[in-house]
């Protein structure tokens, strides 16, 4: 089975069209999101539409939460704040039902999915570093963990009794001695200097994983966010993947 992973859409319709096409033409059978479906851009409802459609499962962020006011506003930067304010006005309630649905984790086979640090899911806390990740690799008990949160790819690799490894390549094969946590990237915001979206595919049965970058209409997402009169901040980032 092929496994399409994504996480942090942050309501890029256009963004998410595209990794979802991709998938397709990959053989894609089963999409895992790791949250933040909403919050900061233009089309919270048209994406959260569109993960049901396709049958996605997956976990909140701390977006959601955000949103449905189960984690505090005074954590998340001003940006987000106006973000989570506007998209809390687009939602009807069949689509806050769906988002207070969301486990904060989720389990899929061999992969274990959280949108943060899964010792402390609803903590929040963020995995930057290969020392961040060797920290987290006791906190859970499948083969793979798949996060977010951060907006930046980071592949980790542990070994028994060794330090956890950066997985530089962007496919590798999964060892059976070994644990993965792994944070797929943004798709709707990336924040490590490349604009395009970034996703995930696992075959299960190949027991490999790649990470991929796709384009999309960045142009279009950035005029929406600026016919929604949602900070220009916003709309710049986009193209910078910043």
């Amino acid at each position: 089975m092929k496994v399409g992973v994504l996480s942090d859409i942050h309501g890029n319709l256009e963004a998410l069209t595209a990794v979802l096409d991709f998938f397709s033409r990959k053989g894609v059978e089963r999409i895992l999101s790791c949250g933040d479906i909403v919050g900061y851009g233009p089309d919270p409802v048209a994406c959260i539409e569109l993960l049901q459609k396709v049958g996605a499962l997956g976990v909140a962020g701390n977006h959601e939460l955000g949103v449905l006011r189960k984690t505090p506003l005074a954590r998340f930067n001003p940006l987000a704040v106006i973000g989570i304010h506007w998209t809390g006005d687009q939602l009807l309630d069949g689509h806050r039902f769906y988002l207070d649905g969301l486990p904060l984790v989720f389990r899929f086979g061999p992969l274990h999915i959280v949108h943060a640090a899964p010792a402390e899911p609803a903590e929040w806390e963020y995995v930057f570093s290969v020392d961040d990740a060797d920290e987290q690799m006791g906190a859970f008990f499948t083969d793979i963990c798949l996060i977010g949160h951060t907006h930046i790819p980071l592949m980790t690799e542990k070994v028994a009794k060794q330090p956890a490894r950066m997985i530089k390549k962007e496919g590798f094969f999964i060892r059976e001695d070994a644990k993965y946590l792994i944070n797929v990237g943004s798709v709707g915001q990336p924040r490590d200097g490349d604009p395009r979206a970034a996703c995930m595919i696992i075959d299960l049965n190949e027991k490999q994983i790649t990470l991929y970058r796709v384009e999309y209409d960045i142009a279009r997402t950035q005029e929406k966010i600026r016919r929604a009169g949602l900070p220009e901040e916003l709309a710049l980032r986009l193209a910078q993947g910043r």
